[in-house]
């Protein structure tokens, strides 16, 4: 798979091996192997710290109004769940977040029809654990797909380092976030339960590459969705045929 990002194809993803897991109640270790190799670059590189933070109007206008709770979006009863396995660090997830998700959100979980779930991996590196801590500590305040969002917008180069606090900070600012909390959450074993869990779901559907879905009704079974992460109607068949 090519690492040559400036023109990235939707129809990509990045490539993953879930090598090992170990979880415990308050330790957790979650060991992935990257398959493919070479940095990315999806944003042109690392985020300017004193520049303004991007796509705070986008993010505002999809998820205002539409309820929260932990990883979860949506109406706890819809009656279809997709469960999305992502890397904070992988470019195209974040080309799935910035273009194909609005739609579905605006279409289907903002009419009650569909629920969605993030599952955090760790894969590319350090960064991905740091962002993916970060994201679920959003989520003890409901936040965790306004703070994911925008970390989507303001998306560096792979293994760079740049997911630091004062990069977090920021995001937690234009999601709402009491940062004090957080960061004090995030660094705690209870963060990377989470992590933990989403590693093991990825091993039991088959998750070789993000992002990665499954989808089913409300409580599961689930089943791995095989589809292109650029085309929105495929999602939405997916569902309609679920909601018949």
């Amino acid at each position: 798979m090519s690492t040559a990002y400036s023109t990235p194809d939707p129809k990509k993803r990045r490539n993953v091996m879930i090598a090992a897991l170990v979880a415990v109640v308050v330790v957790v270790a979650a060991v992935l192997i990257l398959i493919s190799s070479g940095d990315s670059n999806s944003n042109g590189g690392a985020p300017s710290a004193n520049g303004p933070l991007k796509g705070l109007k986008e993010t505002k206008a999809m998820l205002d109004g539409i309820p929260q709770q932990g990883n979860a979006l949506g109406n706890k009863n819809a009656p279809v769940t997709m469960i999305e396995y992502a890397d904070y660090q992988c470019p195209f997830c974040r080309d799935y977040a910035l273009g194909t998700m609005p739609v579905l959100i605006n279409d289907y979980v903002r009419t009650g029809k569909l629920r969605m779930e993030l599952a955090p991996l760790t894969f590319i590196g350090p960064d991905s654990e740091t962002a993916a801590r970060a994201g679920v500590a959003a989520g003890e305040q409901n936040l965790e797909w306004n703070f994911t969002h925008l970390f989507y917008f303001n998306q560096g180069t792979e293994r760079s380092g740049y997911v630091t606090d004062s990069f977090i900070n920021k995001l937690y600012a234009g999601a709402g976030v009491d940062a004090a909390k957080a960061n004090a959450f995030r660094k705690t074993p209870a963060a990377a339960v989470p992590l933990a869990a989403a590693a093991a779901g990825a091993q039991k559907y088959g998750v070789a590459s993000t992002p990665s879905f499954v989808v089913g009704p409300t409580g599961g079974p689930y089943t791995k969705l095989e589809v292109d992460i650029g085309n929105a109607d495929a999602f939405k068949s997916a569902f309609d045929a679920l909601l018949k």
